[in-house]
């Protein structure tokens, strides 16, 4: 197993583009030292699942992840391990039935309308912030029963600030304690702290009896778990972050790729200007050129570019002994570049997923919602709400991009374009 042990070399480049080079260079398993740990990065499909999905139980959340993301999730679903994982799985889990689907569908729908009816033939947005804005409200009326139209502006300047700081984290590896007072861990408590006041809002809505309605929150109350506060805050900010940041940036991605590919962007344009209500939302779910667009879109820009665990004990990958304690890297980034599976990889192709393609592909070459029990909870919502609100878009709108050169990413806390993707909306 190579190993390398230059961090600076990571401090001169994008980690995305780094990481990729080392699989090229030197292949599947790669051990490198980053800031003094060892960091083991997977790029073999059968590694992957072994890790995800066949051996899960003996692989926990890597422990710098953890210590970074603590502050922000607590022990919510993305970090929480063991028996607190599989009970809090548990009792989320109704709230993701495919038989919620329908009525989540007609919050998605009333809100992207809302977005849509503000905006005038010939605007020019920026897309990201935008489907940020879109997706806050959509996530924070369908799970939690509220409207956060007033507070949204201020929720997501408070949610880039909170992302600006991981994505210094991620691109340098330095990471000191939240409990220094440095200029760049106040700004992150300030913006914590405001995230947290909404939650609170939340809870206390419910409590007081405003929502009324089922949510998430009434679900978990309900429970036989006995639920304390700090783990209901926990789980609302892990369902906030999760649930509309990621579908935000995979909307945002797939604005770009189709701004850039107008002759795709005019046929899946075609595709949802023939579905016809009242049966539009099922329709749209069932929609074989929007789905393949979304997923080559979620394969060239996956919103969460990297998994990462660390074994209990020790195990063999690839041939080599992985000792216990090792940080593993599984970069669905690199996997999904991979032209050992994907024709082409890095042109924008939706065509490529017909259904004896997918049936070819590993579960460990393409994950972009991770894989085996861990797997996103919220990815049928998910799916669906990236759908439903890019089939309205071209329904009503053509896209024409408007930002110039490449979309650069870099890695935060998910997937950040670097630059604005602004695009102009003309009525069809």
């Amino acid at each position: 197993m190579p190993v390398l042990g230059h961090t600076h070399r990571l401090l001169r480049t994008n980690p995305l583009d780094w990481f990729t080079d080392l699989s090229e260079a030197y292949g599947d398993v790669v051990r490198v030292r980053i800031a003094g740990q060892s960091v083991i990065a997977l790029s073999n499909p059968d590694d992957i699942e072994r890790v995800l999905i066949e051996r899960n139980q003996h692989y926990r959340k890597g422990g710098f992840q953890k210590l970074v993301t603590r502050s922000l999730l607590g022990n919510g679903l993305v970090l929480a391990e063991g028996d607190a994982w599989r009970a809090h799985r548990h009792d989320l889990e109704p709230a993701f039935h495919p038989d919620r689907l329908s009525a989540y569908a007609r919050t998605i729908r009333s809100h992207t309308r809302s977005f849509l009816d503000g905006i005038t033939t010939g605007d020019v947005i920026d897309l990201e912030s935008s489907m940020k804005r879109l997706t806050l409200r959509i996530i924070a009326d369908a799970l939690f029963g509220v409207d956060v139209a007033d507070d949204a502006t201020e929720l997501g300047s408070a949610f880039e600030r909170i992302l600006d700081h991981f994505e210094r984290i991620s691109r340098t590896y330095v990471y000191l304690p939240e409990w220094i007072p440095t200029p760049e861990n106040l700004g992150y408590r300030r913006a914590l702290t405001r995230l947290e006041a909404a939650v609170d809002e939340i809870l206390d809505a419910h409590r007081d009896g405003s929502v009324d309605r089922r949510t998430v929150v009434t679900g978990l109350l309900e429970s036989d778990s006995e639920w304390s506060r700090t783990e209901l805050r926990d789980e609302i900010v892990t369902l906030l972050v999760a649930g509309h940041e990621t579908t935000a940036l995979a909307l945002t991605f797939t604005g770009f790729l189709l701004g850039s590919h107008p002759d795709i962007a005019s046929r899946a344009a075609t595709a949802v200007r023939r579905l016809e209500e009242p049966n539009f939302a099922e329709a749209v779910a069932d929609c074989d050129v929007l789905d393949r667009v979304l997923k080559e879109s979620l394969r060239l820009y996956p919103p969460v570019y990297g998994i990462f665990r660390e074994p209990a004990t020790d195990d063999v990958l690839g041939g080599y002994r992985i000792p216990s304690g090792s940080i593993l890297a599984l970069n669905q980034w690199v996997v999904h570049r991979d032209d050992r599976f994907f024709l082409r990889p890095t042109e924008f192709r939706p065509g490529r997923w017909t259904p004896a393609f997918e049936q070819s592909l590993s579960l460990g070459a393409y994950f972009p919602f991770a894989a085996g029990p861990r797997r996103c909870l919220g990815d049928r919502f998910a799916t669906l709400e990236a759908k439903l609100v890019l089939a309205s878009l071209l329904r009503r709108f053509d896209i024409e991009l408007v930002s110039e050169g490449s979309l650069d990413v870099v890695p935060s806390l998910t997937t950040q374009p670097r630059n604005p993707v602004r695009v102009r909306l003309t009525e069809a």
